[in-house]
């Protein structure tokens, strides 16, 4: 699906841009996480529903909170607000998200030399942290030094493209990016409310 996405203030398009291409660096997205969208019914009313019930309450000030710890490199602090959306999903949702998020900790070889990514990674693989994609989305971000809102409107779009089928995913971008885009008033409101740094947040649109 195409992807090019336009945002509405100066250099927000290209903060963006290249917090999604770093975020998927050595990462090849082979499984939905927790936003899916099997085909049937409605795709606006599904991403809506998504958005109120997962992005809103526990996945935006999750990704902001991980981002957070990540950016001091707290990363016990890291490992809690794992486990704390461990418990917070369905069991089905927690699965897919686990599995979304393997192949971030094992494709990230330029991220081999960074200590607190490999501290996290032990913790993930000797079970001790789940490994949310979310919270790896997050992580990575923070230790790239990626503008938190960037990375957060990045982290949506991995959700919304990767929880699409494969022949809705080859409908026109336009069509496609007026759904996607209601999404991103969260990323200003969980900035907000979390207590991350909203200057690189911007006003986000899709065309």
């Amino acid at each position: 699906m195409p992807d090019t996405l336009h945002i509405a203030e100066p250099g927000d398009f290209e903060e963006v841009s290249l917090a999604r291409a770093i975020s998927l660096l050595g990462v090849t997205p082979e499984v939905a996480a927790t936003f899916l969208f099997d085909n049937r019914g409605d795709l606006p009313r599904a991403w809506q529903l998504w958005q109120n019930k997962w992005l809103a309450p526990h996945l935006a000030p999750n990704f902001v909170e991980a981002y957070e710890c990540g950016s001091q490199f707290r990363i016990n602090e890291v490992q809690a607000v794992d486990s704390l959306l461990d418990v917070n999903l369905t069991e089905q949702l927690r699965e897919r998200s686990i599995a979304a998020g393997k192949p971030f900790l094992e494709g990230k070889d330029e991220m081999k030399g960074n200590k607190d990514w490999i501290k996290y990674v032990d913790r993930v693989e000797k079970g001790q942290s789940p490994g949310h994609v979310s919270v790896i989305f997050a992580l990575q971000s923070a230790l790239y030094h990626l503008p938190l809102a960037s990375a957060l409107s990045a982290y949506i779009w991995f959700e919304f493209q990767s929880g699409l089928p494969k022949n809705l995913s080859r409908e026109s971008l336009s069509e496609l990016s007026t759904v996607f885009e209601e999404a991103l008033v969260h990323v200003s409101t969980a900035v907000r409310e979390n207590g991350g740094q909203e200057s690189s947040s911007g006003n986000l649109r899709v065309i």
